[in-house]
C-alpha cells in the first residue's frame, strides 16, 4: 500500500493526514499554534512529516493560505509571516512527488474527488474567506489568484479589509465579521467558537446573530452561484461548525436572490484541506 501525506497550513494550526492509495486516512496529527510565527509553523510541519515518514511517503501535498507560484506561497493578507516559504523544497526532503496549492483548492479537489462531483465550489469560513473552483473534475488554478472569493466586494463603501479594499465579503463572513455581529447583538466581541456554544445552549441573542450571519453568507454564495452555477457548494473552515445555526437563513437568502434552483450547500469534512492535499499528491 502506498501512502501520501497531506498538510493543512492553517491560520492557527497545522494539520496532517496520512492517506493510503485507497483514499482511507490512517493517521491524523493536529498541532495548534499559539504564537503565529514562521518558526512555529515550520517546526510543526517538520514534526508532522517526521511522524509520517516511517510509513514511506510516495507523495506529499500542502494546502497553504494564499496563492502559489512554483511551490511558493507569495501572498497572504492574513498570514504574511508565511509568505515566500518554499513548501516544495520542504516536501522534497520526504518524497520526490510534491504538490503545493492554495488550501481551498486542495479542499475543493478532495471533496469533488470523494463525492464524484464534476463542478463544485468550495468556500472556507475562518479568519479569512477563501474559495476553490472545480470545473469538469479539475481545479481551476491556471491563474494564481483564482478562487479569492473573499475579496469580492458586497458593499463598495463598507468595512476596510486587510487587503486594502473595502466591503470585501471576508470582512462580513469571516471571523472579524462575526465579532462585529457579536458587538451588535450581545454588546461585546465574542469569538465564533464561544458564540457557537452559546447558540447550542439556546441563547436567543446568539441564535439571532447566526441568522444575521447566514444572510451575509447567503448573499455572497448567491453572487458566486450566478457566476459559476455549481452542482454543489461545500463549506469548510472553523466557522462552518455553526452551520446548523445559519443554514436556514443562508439558504433563504440564496433563494431570494437566485432565479435558478440554488445548488446544494453542505459542510466539508473536518480534515478537508489536509485530505485534499493528500489526494492532490496521490493523483499528481
Amino acid at each position: 500500500m502506498a501512502y501520501f501525506a497531506g498538510i493543512d497550513v492553517g491560520g492557527s494550526h497545522v494539520e496532517g493526514v496520512l492517506t493510503a492509495s485507497d483514499m482511507q486516512v490512517s493517521k491524523r496529527i493536529r498541532i495548534g499554534i499559539s504564537k503565529r510565527s514562521r518558526k512555529s509553523f515550520l517546526k510543526a510541519i517538520k514534526e508532522i512529516l517526521d511522524g509520517f515518514a516511517e510509513s514511506g511517503l510516495k507523495g506529499v501535498g500542502f494546502g497553504v493560505p494564499g496563492p502559489v507560484r512554483k511551490g511558493v506561497m507569495f501572498w497572504s493578507c492574513n498570514s504574511t509571516f508565511l509568505e515566500n516559504i518554499d513548501f516544495m523544497k520542504i516536501g522534497k526532503r520526504y518524497s520526490s512527488r510534491v504538490v503545493v496549492d492554495n488550501d481551498v483548492n486542495a479542499m475543493a479537489f478532495g471533496e469533488a474527488l470523494s463525492g464524484s462531483i464534476k463542478n463544485l465550489l468550495a468556500v472556507t469560513l475562518g479568519t479569512g474567506v477563501g474559495g476553490g473552483i472545480v470545473i469538469e473534475g479539475s481545479v481551476y488554478s491556471s491563474r494564481p489568484f483564482a478562487g479569492e472569493v473573499g475579496h469580492m466586494s458586497i458593499d463598495t463603501e463598507g468595512v476596510k479589509c486587510t487587503c486594502g479594499s473595502r466591503g470585501c465579503w471576508q470582512e462580513y463572513a469571516g471571523s472579524r465579521g462575526v465579532k462585529r455581529l457579536s458587538k451588535k447583538h450581545l454588546g461585546r466581541a465574542y469569538e465564533p467558537e464561544r458564540l457557537y456554544l452559546m447558540a447550542e445552549d439556546g441563547d436567543r441573542k446568539a441564535l439571532n446573530l447566526w441568522k444575521d450571519y447566514g444572510r451575509l453568507v447567503g448573499a455572497g454564495l448567491a453572487n458566486l452561484s450566478n457566476i459559476l452555477d455549481p452542482e454543489a457548494i461545500v463549506l469548510g473552515g472553523g466557522i462552518s461548525a455553526a452551520f446548523e445555526f445559519f443554514e436556514k437563513s443562508m439558504k433563504d437568502e440564496m433563494k431570494k436572490r437566485l432565479r435558478m434552483k440554488p445548488p446544494k450547500v453542505i459542510r466539508a469534512r473536518e480534515d478537508a484541506v489536509a485530505f485534499g492535499a493528500a489526494c492532490m499528491a496521490m493523483k499528481a
